[in-house]
């Protein structure tokens, strides 16, 4: 009976280690996770005058409407991914200049408000690529290179953005393939390895009008969901519905209106 009982108390004892040890591990992963997200040191922090010249919202800008509705737009695709991490295309509806970029941009800076979060903004625009030159970022490589060459690794293409908590991957200089970049193996790859890294990473990537664009369409079946963006009271019904049947359903988040 007594070597019954010990066996039973040693059973006790190792099941209570073992989630002594689980609970270390999970405690550890966070706190390794906040330490990763603190140490994302830029090299040059934009000041709050640099921001408003680049229309990049910050916390102490003064309209709040406009980041109030990034916030808002931020909390209702939390609220669709149920608080996991997810990546986000956003592009403009048929035109150049619609806005896409711009909505691109302040919803990576969103997330990179929130201190226990980061984001990757992810320029896809082969066309009309916007990122580094906005930031004035000096990149050695981008997205398309990436692509292109097996020895890069997805480290060697995010670059920090100036503003805290954010990182960009640029367009890239091999832009000659068009869509097969996107369609690739790699790109899949890229995504599942952009999500799985990090799971308080944000990923947005910004790409070319979807109604003109079959990379945009390829790029929209990557991604977890999508944002499109209407320049205000310049698009038609008819193109409305054409953009919205483009998207799945399902990965449909949402309609900005840009004025």
């Amino acid at each position: 009976m007594t070597d019954v009982k010990n066996e039973l108390n040693n059973e006790a004892e190792i099941k209570q280690r073992l989630h002594e040890l689980a609970l270390a591990k999970k405690t550890a992963a966070a706190k390794s996770s906040r330490v990763q997200i603190k140490a994302m040191a830029e090299v040059h922090e934009l000041s709050t005058d640099e921001l408003d010249s680049l229309k990049i919202l910050h916390a102490g800008m003064q309209n709040r409407q406009v980041l109030n509705a990034f916030r808002e737009l931020r909390v209702k695709l939390l609220q669709k991914s149920k608080g996991e991490n997810f990546i986000c295309l956003v592009s403009s509806l048929c035109e150049r200049g619609g806005g896409g970029s711009y909505v691109a941009t302040n919803l990576a800076a969103a997330f990179a408000l929130d201190k226990t979060k980061t984001s990757v903004l992810v320029d896809c625009d082969l066309y009309a690529p916007s990122i580094d030159t906005m930031l004035n970022i000096d990149a050695s490589h981008g997205i398309t290179d990436y692509l292109d060459d097996d020895e890069l690794d997805v480290q060697d293409i995010i670059y920090a953005s100036g503003v805290p908590r954010m990182r960009v991957v640029p367009i890239g200089s091999n832009r000659e393939r068009g869509a097969e970049h996107f369609s690739s193996e790699r790109m899949s790859e890229f995504i599942a390895a952009m999500k799985a890294r990090y799971s308080d990473r944000f990923i947005v990537i910004d790409a070319p009008p979807i109604l003109n664009s079959a990379e945009t369409r390829i790029l929209a079946d990557l991604c977890d969901m999508a944002v499109l963006v209407l320049p205000y009271g310049k698009t038609t019904m008819e193109q409305v519905q054409a953009g919205v049947d483009v998207v799945d359903k399902s990965k449909l988040a949402g309609i900005v209106f840009n004025n």
